[in-house]
């Protein structure tokens, strides 16, 4: 049998976008089969499914525990080579599949494609950067289409596309269940790095996925306290004392953020703190050399800055990231 890629979809309540996002999927040129777990939606999408899509593999989950357990439920019931995950928000274009999977015929590679906004009309990622404070952005927000026309390898890939083989995935772990959503990618990138695989941004292979950057006080709570999480799986006390500065200055920054949701936004970050540092992790070992390596040293001064007093701050900040990187190396 020819060797092909299982499709993930995980939706919660994406009946609107699944007829749009499920039709491209199947016009694709590759050997593929399509997984849709439904994480318990009250909007009819497993209806929805059975009555326009029979050909795909409907897993209903009996509970909702978060979109990383619904991938790995996924992968389960897969049977390819390769495994593509992908967001039910999306719309994939003609090509997707088979340019994201041939890079991954040589081991030890992940994709990550080149997503657009839903109506084509700038990038939303280009492969995400990965920072090592733990801190996440896409890369490429707000760029043109025809930017980012090269293949490189980046810090991070985007939950919203990224494929690899079935056995490395499995292998790894799959994604980390405690943690319900936002930052799986992160860690699983994270974890990538440790176990020496590169993560390849692959611009031939184009998604459309609806979306928008905006991350209000319990967004907010989710990504800091998974933050924290990442860091504890993967840092070792050494590492913590080595990085304090960057650490430091990155609470500033976070909790600058929150204070401008007013009490509510201080109010979760300090939730963020209590249950990020109190959770029960299991270390992560392998190629520190390589992580440091492969993680970015700058965050992006554009993103989530509202004045140009932000964006000095941010330019200061990267000063002190660059300086506390060289420490580390």
């Amino acid at each position: 049998m020819d060797k092909i890629a299982s499709i993930i979809i995980v939706t919660y309540n994406h009946k609107k976008y699944l007829e749009h996002c499920i039709s491209s999927v199947l016009k694709q040129d590759y050997p593929h089969e399509v997984i849709v777990v439904d994480n318990c939606s009250q909007d009819g999408s497993s209806k929805l499914m059975s009555a326009k899509f029979p050909t795909v593999k409907l897993i209903e989950s009996i509970e909702n525990k978060g979109y990383g357990a619904g991938n790995n439920l996924g992968v389960r019931h897969a049977i390819g080579e390769y495994i593509a995950i992908l967001n039910p928000d999306t719309i994939v274009e003609d090509g997707w599949l088979r340019e994201l999977v041939k890079p991954l015929e040589n081991k030890k590679k992940i994709t990550t494609p080149k997503i657009l906004l839903y109506d084509g009309s700038l990038i939303n990622t280009c492969g995400n950067i990965n920072h090592y404070t733990g801190l996440t952005f896409t890369r490429g927000l707000g760029a043109e289409p025809s930017a980012y026309q090269k293949p490189e390898y980046v810090s991070g890939i985007s939950g919203c596309c990224f494929a690899m083989r079935r056995k490395d995935f499995i292998e790894m772990g799959g994604f980390d269940e405690c943690f319900f959503v936002y930052n799986e990618d992160s860690d699983l990138s994270w974890r990538a790095h440790l176990k020496s695989f590169g993560i390849l941004y692959v611009p031939t292979s184009v998604v459309r996925h609806d979306y928008k950057l905006n991350v209000p006080p319990k967004k907010m709570y989710y990504l800091e306290k998974n933050r924290y999480i990442v860091l504890r799986k993967c840092l070792s006390r050494g590492d913590f004392l080595v990085l304090s500065p960057a650490l430091m200055v990155t609470e500033l920054l976070t909790f600058g953020y929150a204070i401008t949701h007013g009490g509510e936004g201080i109010r979760y970050k300090l939730k963020a703190i209590k249950d990020g540092l109190s959770a029960e992790v299991g270390k992560v070992t392998g190629d520190k050399d390589n992580l440091f390596k492969s993680l970015s040293t700058t965050i992006p001064v554009d993103q989530l800055t509202f004045n140009k007093r932000e964006k000095l701050f941010k330019c200061w900040v990267n000063k002190i990231f660059k300086w506390n990187f060289r420490v580390v190396r």
